[in-house]
């Protein structure tokens, strides 16, 4: 009886807890292997966000969208947030950062029937470079002096493409990002990345400021983020991923 009466109080005091959890919405794109709605648990990254929040009694639910789209309602607070963001002064005018979620390298995918050289990131001003709109490479300031040009467009495809045919020299991507990519469009016997990456990017939750309690939310995931890392999940969803285990 005494057995009974606990797990009816154990099960009402969940349901409680789920009924008045707090929920938010966050903008997420497609970024295989982090992030993409065809993947299980959408990404390892995904997947690692979403029980950091949990651990702090917050539900999150995601919203595909391109990313240009979801960064600016991010921006105007429809959404919570949006996921994952290297750092900008220009972007940290309107969002709140959290912890580092993913430190990644940048690589310059190239034809292997038009190598590429360069020491340091200057030189790459003499080549023709696909980026994708909305991502921060670590070069910005070489790209507002007009040292370097990224062509960026929304569609990370098109870029692959576009260098496959010999209209690019360089596609600027996260290595395994990359490599998964190009795997995936049929061009790794035409394609590859240098060995040498640019200085690499620190990726945060980002959180609107113009969305209620955003301070408040940015604490709360970084509490749970540390309970993730702490615990071993983060290091075993990341190997998970590298094994396959999230590709449907």
């Amino acid at each position: 009886m005494i057995i009974r009466t606990l797990l009816l109080l154990a099960i009402t005091t969940m349901a409680s807890f789920w009924a008045n959890a707090e929920k938010i919405t966050l903008a997420n794109g497609e970024w295989a292997p982090y992030l993409s709605e065809k993947l299980q648990h959408y990404g390892y990254m995904s997947r690692i966000v979403k029980e950091a929040f949990a651990e702090e009694g917050i539900e999150v639910e995601y919203v595909f969208l391109p990313w240009k789209r979801g960064y600016e309602e991010a921006k105007k607070g429809v959404y919570a947030g949006s996921l994952i963001w290297g750092y900008n002064d220009e972007r940290a005018k309107d969002f709140l950062y959290s912890d580092t979620v993913a430190t990644l390298g940048t690589s310059l995918f190239y034809n292997k029937d038009k190598p590429v050289d360069w020491k340091e990131p200057k030189d790459l001003g003499k080549y023709k470079i696909g980026g994708m709109i909305g991502y921060a490479y670590g070069i910005e300031d070489l790209e507002k002096s007009g040292t370097v040009k990224i062509d960026r467009i929304d569609n990370v495809e098109g870029n692959y493409r576009k260098l496959a045919a010999g209209r690019l020299d360089i596609v600027l991507e996260d290595t395994e990002v990359g490599l998964e990519s190009i795997a995936g469009y049929g061009l790794s016997d035409k394609l590859m990345p240098h060995p040498q990456t640019l200085e690499p990017r620190k990726y945060s939750v980002i959180f609107s400021k113009k969305y209620p309690k955003a301070q408040e939310l940015m604490e709360a995931f970084n509490r749970g983020l540390k309970k993730i890392i702490d615990d071993g999940r983060y290091d075993k969803y990341l190997q998970e991923s590298r094994s396959g285990a999230y590709r449907k």
